[in-house]
Protein backbone atom coordinates (compact mmCIF):
# COMPACT_ATOMS: atom_id res chain seq x y z
CA UNK A 1 0.00 0.00 0.00
CA UNK A 2 1.20 3.47 -0.80
CA UNK A 3 1.62 5.76 2.10
CA UNK A 4 2.43 9.04 0.27
CA UNK A 5 1.01 12.08 1.46
CA UNK A 6 -1.71 12.85 -0.35
CA UNK A 7 -2.29 17.07 -0.47
CA UNK A 8 -5.72 17.09 -2.51
CA UNK A 9 -7.16 14.60 -0.31
CA UNK A 10 -5.51 16.80 3.11
CA UNK A 11 -7.31 20.04 1.44
CA UNK A 12 -10.37 17.60 0.98
CA UNK A 13 -10.36 16.66 4.00
CA UNK A 14 -10.14 20.59 5.90
CA UNK A 15 -13.00 21.97 3.74
CA UNK A 16 -15.07 18.46 4.69
CA UNK A 17 -14.04 19.42 8.55
CA UNK A 18 -15.03 23.33 8.18
CA UNK A 19 -18.45 22.75 6.89
CA UNK A 20 -19.31 20.01 9.25
CA UNK A 21 -18.30 22.50 12.02
CA UNK A 22 -20.30 24.82 10.69
CA UNK A 23 -23.30 22.86 10.16
CA UNK A 24 -23.12 21.32 13.72
CA UNK A 25 -21.81 24.38 15.79
CA UNK A 26 -19.85 21.53 17.82
CA UNK A 27 -16.73 20.32 18.14
CA UNK A 28 -17.30 16.70 19.65
CA UNK A 29 -20.01 16.19 16.87
CA UNK A 30 -17.89 17.47 13.97
CA UNK A 31 -14.71 15.67 15.33
CA UNK A 32 -16.91 12.38 15.99
CA UNK A 33 -18.28 12.45 12.51
CA UNK A 34 -15.03 13.53 10.64
CA UNK A 35 -13.46 10.36 12.28
CA UNK A 36 -16.14 8.23 10.74
CA UNK A 37 -15.51 9.87 7.97
CA UNK A 38 -11.42 8.93 8.11
CA UNK A 39 -12.28 5.40 9.05
CA UNK A 40 -14.94 4.33 6.32
CA UNK A 41 -12.16 6.25 3.60
CA UNK A 42 -9.27 4.05 5.23
CA UNK A 43 -11.53 0.70 4.97
CA UNK A 44 -12.42 1.60 1.25
CA UNK A 45 -8.85 1.56 0.65
CA UNK A 46 -7.61 -1.50 2.45
CA UNK A 47 -10.98 -3.01 0.41
CA UNK A 48 -9.95 -1.92 -2.71
CA UNK A 49 -6.12 -2.85 -1.96
CA UNK A 50 -7.00 -6.53 -1.38
CA UNK A 51 -9.55 -6.46 -4.24
CA UNK A 52 -6.71 -5.42 -6.51
CA UNK A 53 -4.30 -7.61 -4.99
CA UNK A 54 -6.70 -10.82 -5.49
CA UNK A 55 -7.17 -9.85 -8.83
CA UNK A 56 -3.40 -9.65 -9.71
CA UNK A 57 -2.82 -13.24 -8.51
Amino acid sequence: MKNSFNYKMFILYFVVAAGLLAITKSWLMSLGIFLLIILVDRMLAVYEEKKRRKEDS
